[in-house]
């Protein structure tokens, strides 16, 4: 048995062992249903089996929750790249009916240069930021939240750690009960359940906001967004 973590070309790797074995995945940035790995999430069918973060569903949510926050911005900045093109794509259909203006940084050349990305975005006019969910964004997590302080940019995130680090906000998944339920599926099919009979629990989705960030950046969130929040960090 293979456990594949993270974006889609880790299940490739595993899937492409041979002879075939189970397969339990934590797919971020892709779609294993619409990339034909699982029949669904309820029943998975073949050799794979997991749970999906949902980021790419989040992405329109998240870009919801920044025009609430801030409704008089229109200029939307996003960092991407190669690992969460799939979520850009999906900020771009969002942006794009939402009528906003999108200024997008695809960073390349890990590690990635942040500060530059920042200075661009500020250059030209963005005035809220969606931070896209990469695993190679994650070890400069707290930088880009400076980042987003120095520059007054409200940023949004995908995982909470970002806002423990000093970012605005977050509206995601918490990937701990994730783990421990991946965990779960690892155990079962050890005792002998099938992949494709092993289905997906959901995982309830979470806002966190840092008002010592908005206190920092000069800016005052809307009651509707403190209302909606799960956690407040004051």
């Amino acid at each position: 048995m293979l456990f594949a973590f993270g974006p889609e070309l880790g299940l490739q790797a595993a899937a492409a062992a041979r002879p075939p074995v189970p397969i339990v995945i934590l797919a971020n940035n892709y779609d294993p249903i619409a990339r034909g790995y699982v029949q669904s999430l309820s029943r998975p069918g073949g050799k794979v089996t997991g749970i999906v973060s949902r980021q790419l569903e989040l992405v329109a949510k998240q870009i919801e929750l920044l025009m609430e926050a801030f409704p008089e911005r229109k200029r939307l900045g996003a960092l991407w790249d190669v690992l969460s093109a799939d979520q850009f794509a999906a900020a771009e259909r969002e942006a794009k009916a939402r009528q906003l203006t999108l200024r997008a940084i695809k960073m390349e050349n890990p590690p990635y240069d942040f500060d530059s990305a920042f200075r661009a975005l500020t250059q030209d006019g963005v005035d809220m930021l969606h931070v896209l969910g990469s695993p190679l964004f994650s070890a400069q997590y707290e930088r880009i939240a400076e980042l987003g302080i120095q520059y007054r940019l409200p940023q949004i995130h995908i995982l909470r750690h970002y806002v423990d680090g000093g970012g605005l906000m977050s509206y995601g998944v918490n990937f701990i009960p994730m783990m421990r339920r991946v965990v779960s599926f690892v155990a079962k099919i050890l005792r002998g359940v099938k992949p494709a009979d092993a289905a997906r629990a959901g995982h309830p989705i979470r806002v966190v906001v840092n008002l010592k960030t908005a206190k920092a950046m000069g800016v005052t969130l809307p009651t509707s967004i403190l209302l909606r929040a799960d956690e407040v960090i004051a």
